[in-house]
């Protein structure tokens, strides 16, 4: 097996628990009515899981608000 083939299927199970712990984060936001807790733009921000869930998965919206954390 080639590095680069062990390095693909590496970042595959990544994403793959990455995309798992995503789905039970909206769930239990969704559940508890909590934000959930992201880094954007080099910015703690809260955001509701309808504006998460409303978002392309690998492009940010930026004309959705945003609560900065830390301003």
């Amino acid at each position: 097996m080639s590095t680069e083939t062990w390095h693909d299927i590496l970042t595959a199970k990544a994403d793959a628990a990455f995309r798992q712990v995503a789905v039970k984060v909206l769930e239990v936001a969704r559940q508890t009515g909590t934000p959930v807790i992201v880094w954007e733009e080099g910015r703690i921000v809260a955001r509701s899981v309808e504006e998460l869930e409303g978002q392309p998965s690998q492009d940010k919206d930026e004309s959705k608000p945003t609560q900065a954390l830390n301003q």
